[in-house]
């Protein structure tokens, strides 16, 4: 404990499950068989999973005792989200934390302070925070490592979905010539793709709705450039591409895909804010919580913390 705040018995338990399932995830574990009978980072797994475990108490810790200090709470729309996120995952995990020893208020305290170790660092990292990151930092990374883009295929396969040859091949090469050369005459890249996404029904509405809502669709988005979602070639293209250019790619297997570089906009940047700062942030705020933890005083209760074991979990 650290004065006002403790981790109880069963919160230890649902700690140290925690630090078991971490364990069990690390690489070169062999999970077919006893992982205490295996190595971490050339020492037993058990003492691994019992420092770990120690670690994410003090952690822990550290959190609850910052989170009041900093002076932050939850939204109520915070919070209900944050009451439906762990009723949903103590459904599937309750089974398992309670035959060990974790019922569902520790389960509840230690979710919780997930929740709270995020909040803090938005309030940290976030803007106007004690180590905020300006947001032209943020948009220039945002505008390196992302793509705003638009992107269809055509089908360049025969019936038997073997790709195209020969005069077939060299037919769908003349559609697609077609095609880029009407987006060079200014032909809207929107309506062309639903041209050639009108097979797929989600993509178009019914002719009333169209007559109804004349809003124009966007079916853009956004690619990392590491992203292999694309052949890698059309990820190159598309990141070496300034906005308004556009082009085609086969990938000789029998899809071509056409594609348009659209500028980065600010709904864009927004969106994927969060996550950029977490890329960018995330492994020093580790450390200052490393920090924290180093500059408190921790009582433990050595005869709970015995009976209560990490080695009891296999």
């Amino acid at each position: 404990s650290d004065g006002a705040y403790e981790v109880t018995s069963g919160m230890y338990i649902g700690l140290s499950i925690n630090a078991y399932n971490q364990a069990a995830s690390q690489e070169g574990i062999d999970t077919s068989t006893s992982l205490y009978s295996q190595q971490i980072e050339s020492q037993d797994a058990l003492d691994w999973v019992t420092n770990r475990t120690d670690t994410l108490a003090k952690q822990y810790l550290a959190v609850e005792s910052k989170f009041d200090e900093y002076g932050l709470s939850f939204t109520e729309d915070e919070q209900s989200y944050l009451d439906s996120y762990i009723d949903y995952y103590w459904s599937y995990v309750s089974a398992s934390y309670e035959d060990q020893g974790c019922a569902e208020t520790s389960y509840r305290k230690i979710m919780t302070n997930s929740f709270k170790e995020s909040k803090l660092f938005f309030d940290i990292y976030g803007e106007d925070g004690e180590r905020a990151v300006s947001v032209d930092d943020l948009r220039a990374i945002f505008d390196e490592q992302y793509a705003h883009m638009n992107i269809f295929q055509v089908d360049a396969s025969d019936e038997e979905s073997e790709p195209l040859t020969g005069d077939e091949l060299e037919a769908k090469q003349e559609e697609i010539d077609g095609i880029l050369e009407d987006l060079e005459g200014g032909a809207d890249f929107e309506s062309i793709k639903a041209e050639y996404s009108s097979s797929s029904s989600e993509e178009t509405a019914s002719d009333e709705e169209s007559a109804d809502e004349e809003e124009e669709t966007d079916t853009s988005s956004y690619i990392t450039s590491d992203s292999t979602y694309y052949p890698e070639e059309v990820v190159t293209a598309l990141f070496d591409a300034k906005a308004g250019e556009f082009g085609s790619y086969n990938d000789e297997e029998g899809t071509f895909y056409i594609w348009l570089r659209l500028e980065n906009d600010d709904e864009g940047f927004e969106s994927y804010r969060d996550t950029i700062l977490q890329n960018e942030k995330w492994e020093e705020f580790t450390q200052y919580e490393q920090d924290w933890v180093n500059g408190m005083t921790f009582v433990t209760n050595d005869a709970s913390l015995k009976k209560h074991s990490p080695k009891n979990l296999e």
